[in-house]
């Protein structure tokens, strides 16, 4: 009986030192009755990885930390305690500690926490917001513009009638205009609708063109008025204009020589009626085509026909 004990001894004996780490977790797997292949599904990873940690070749792996860490996930898989598994498996090699920066050396982020753009863009909210202003801002623009004048025509305008020589050489034509306008009715029957503000506007003139004839009256008797009206009928067929202009609310007109000399060029008011000095032909442009009416030599013009976008060109020879 001691001879058969010492041979069973002399049996474990050798077979205790030649478990390894690998051997013992695959007779656990083996006796949970799970393939290799499967418990690598599980623990997601390669056969062959599994394969070799069995087998006990470490030098496929990288480190012994992975080691350490496949064979304990195949223990819990398992089911089984990984104490005994990891203690059969070679330690993981200390790492040697880097003292050769101080602790005062510097450390950058490269990771960008919080925003998914550099620092070095924008924010999109901001680019967003100022896009949304300016386009607010031409909408504003283009709402609130004059209908039917442009941006040029206009600042050109404005330009000229901040002079104050313009106003002054365009004065004298528009009080000629005035006294003249009642005395002859044969013209002034189409043309009185347009004359009676600019009669109203100068009520003293008016008396000093009749007190002129006065004295002659007792002299000449009846004739003389009648030459008087003669005179100032033929003065005011001429004086009176080829093109009238008068605007019922606020508007701007243009009118160019053959020689590209501008004749005329001025805002009018509500109510204010204008005659081109000079003569034909010219070329006219009329802003505010709904709020102004031009006579030409005494005919009034239909603006509405050819005007476009409110703003009216037209010619007279």
């Amino acid at each position: 009986m001691s001879e058969a004990t010492a041979a069973a001894g002399e049996e474990s004996g050798p077979a205790q030192p030649s478990l390894t780490a690998g051997r013992l977790l695959a007779q656990r797997r083996e006796a949970a009755g799970m393939h290799v292949a499967a418990l690598a599904m599980m623990l997601k990873v390669p056969v062959a990885k599994l394969q070799a940690l069995e087998a006990d070749h470490y030098e496929m792996f990288a480190d012994a930390v992975y080691v350490r860490a496949l064979a304990s996930s195949a223990c819990r898989a398992l089911k089984t305690d990984p104490g005994e598994v990891l203690a059969l498996l070679p330690g993981a090699a200390p790492v040697p500690l880097r003292v050769d920066k101080g602790i005062n050396a510097s450390f950058r982020d490269n990771v960008h926490r919080g925003s998914f753009a550099s620092p070095a863009e924008p924010p999109r909210s901001r680019v967003l917001g100022v896009a949304v202003v300016l386009l607010l801002a031409a909408a504003l623009a283009i709402a609130l513009w004059p209908k039917g004048e442009s941006p040029a025509s206009v600042m050109a305008l404005l330009g000229r009638q901040a002079d104050a020589p313009q106003p002054a050489s365009e004065a004298p034509p528009k009080q000629a205009v005035q006294p003249e306008g009642q005395p002859p009715e044969p013209e002034t029957s189409q043309a009185a609708p347009f004359a009676v503000p600019a009669a109203a506007s100068a009520p003293t003139a008016a008396p000093a063109l009749v007190a002129t004839p006065l004295p002659t009256q007792p002299s000449a008797g009846t004739p003389v008025p009648a030459q008087a009206a003669a005179a100032s009928a033929a003065t005011a067929g001429s004086t009176e204009g080829v093109l009238v202009i008068r605007a019922t609310a606020p508007s701007w007109v243009q009118v160019r020589a053959s020689n590209g000399a501008t004749a005329l060029q001025k805002l009018l008011g509500a109510g204010e009626s204008v005659v081109v000095p000079g003569s034909p032909p010219w070329s006219v442009v009329i802003g505010k085509a709904d709020s102004t009416s031009v006579l030409v030599r005494g005919t009034p013009l239909d603006l509405a026909a050819i005007a476009r976008e409110n703003v009216a060109r037209f010619e007279v020879k």
